[in-house]
């Protein structure tokens, strides 16, 4: 008889499988999905739910992978263009980012972008916040609500309680998950939320106030009231070459909607005349941060509509 599992643990071909019975087992994929299924996207990951059946007492054979309502990836590192699965059905993805050098708006600008992808929902979560003053947290929480309208921020620090902030998103059956670079405190947080989970942390070093940090696979940590955490390692990294350009786009919404006003519908907003870009640099309505980074990612986004337009084809 099939049973249902979630995926709580990922490392190479090593599973771990939570069943209904809240029995945990070893969970390996049958020859015949093997067989059948070809992309790395097919396979199960941490936060799937999967059917199959128990083999052994303790060893459980997956035979199908369960539709997902999200799947946050991102492109393997190096010059590869094909994805890595992080997590799957995610509601909540808590970008974090500590009050120190780490901090990077355009770095932010790619995890959002990889959050919005997926079908998840993003939350800034700044860490580190009492090695600063009051006035220093507020702009870096000025800089966020400036260039991420409408997200929320959460400010939290080693001293602090997290339960009472971060209660809210953990609802009976919903999953959340924390990204970011290494050392920026993800497990620290995972460690005070969920009190058995023994994630290894160590001590912020001086000369560069980041943690180090040892968590290098995906686990799914089960909170009493029913709601998920999963751990992830650090992204030294961060590709979107797997992403829609849909997703790409929308944090540069402001400057997509200047250029339908420029003359050419081409312009490349260097040198053409009536550039409606270039007019709102010069007046100061269009920021000129913002039109850096997306100068910085055009190449990218170049890039993923060809991939679009190709892929299209091989369909048709």
């Amino acid at each position: 008889m099939k049973q249902t599992g979630r995926v709580i643990f990922q490392a190479k071909d090593l599973s771990k499988i939570l069943l209904a019975d809240n029995q945990i087992v070893l969970g390996q994929v049958s020859g015949k999905f093997r067989n059948t299924h070809q992309t790395f996207r097919a396979f199960p990951i941490v936060g799937d739910l999967v059917q199959g059946s128990t083999h052994d007492i303790d060893h459980f054979i997956i035979e199908d992978v369960l539709p997902r309502h999200s799947f946050l990836q991102r492109k393997v590192a190096g010059q590869r263009q094909d994805e890595q699965g992080i997590a799957a059905n995610i509601d909540t993805v808590f970008i974090t980012t500590s009050a120190n050098e780490e901090f990077n708006l355009a770095r932010l600008e790619r995890l959002t972008t990889l959050v919005w992808d997926s079908g998840a929902t993003p939350v800034f979560v700044l860490t580190k916040t009492d090695l600063r003053s009051e006035n220093e947290i507020a702009a870096y929480i000025q800089s966020m609500n400036q260039h991420f309208i409408g997200l929320s921020v959460i400010t939290s620090n080693h001293c602090q309680d997290p339960c009472a902030t971060f209660m809210p998103y953990l609802k009976a059956g919903k999953i959340v998950t924390f990204i970011g670079s290494s050392g920026v405190g993800k497990s620290t947080l995972i460690n005070q939320l969920v009190k058995s989970a023994n994630q290894s942390t160590k001590e912020i070093r001086e000369h560069d106030a980041r943690g180090k940090h040892t968590t290098t696979n995906r686990e799914l940590f089960v909170l009493p009231n029913g709601s998920m955490i999963i751990d992830t390692p650090g992204m030294r990294e961060i590709g979107l070459g797997t992403v829609s350009t849909t997703a790409v786009e929308q944090h540069f919404q402001e400057i997509l909607d200047l250029a339908r006003a420029c003359r050419f519908n081409d312009c490349q907003h260097k040198s053409e005349p009536n550039c409606a870009v270039k007019e709102a640099l010069l007046d100061g309505s269009l920021d000129q941060d913002l039109f850096k980074r997306y100068r910085k990612m055009e190449k990218e986004i170049a890039y993923l509509k060809r991939k679009e337009r190709f892929d299209k084809l091989l369909k048709h």
